[in-house]
């Protein structure tokens, strides 16, 4: 555990981590404080000195915000702060859904993606089909490499 934090900085980060990723009592999964994502910022941060601008600049504001840490609090912070909210959230699900433990609640496998990756189910014809229409629609749009001004130059 880093001390990057101060001790009221550290309790707001944790009260926004739990909002930002919620605890989940029926499946048993934790939320994000619990699963101490903090510590993981914390580490990026002394990583990545834009990253530590970026969660030093979130956190000030979080702290001059008066009131209870919900999701209209949080709400308010990606408003204001949406580049800030942004690098917060997005270093947030990597640090929590890094955790082999978090994975395996999710129903993700707990090993490491590569080299195996996890079983993907593959799309049914019909969504591919509705997925590739606009495209079928349009028509070919490239040029013929054996036609006038193709790569061959009509040789």
């Amino acid at each position: 555990m880093t001390n990057l934090f101060s001790d009221p900085e550290r309790a707001l980060l944790d009260a926004i981590l739990a909002e930002l990723i919620p605890a989940n009592p029926d499946r048993r999964i934790p939320n994000a404080s619990e699963a101490e994502t903090a510590d993981y910022l914390a580490n990026q941060a002394l990583a990545n000195a834009g990253f530590q601008e970026q969660i030093r600049a979130f956190l000030s504001r979080a702290q001059s915000l008066a009131g209870e840490v919900n999701t209209d609090f949080v709400r308010q912070l990606e408003t204001e702060l949406p580049e800030e909210f942004s690098a917060v959230l997005t270093e947030t699900y990597k640090g929590y859904y890094s955790r082999p433990d978090i994975r395996a609640k999710v129903g993700v496998g707990a090993h490491p993606i590569h080299p195996d990756g996890y079983p993907v189910a593959r799309e049914t014809p019909e969504f591919m089909d509705q997925l590739t229409a606009p495209v079928r629609a349009r028509g070919p749009i490239y040029r013929d490499p054996t036609g006038p001004g193709g790569l061959n130059n009509g040789k």
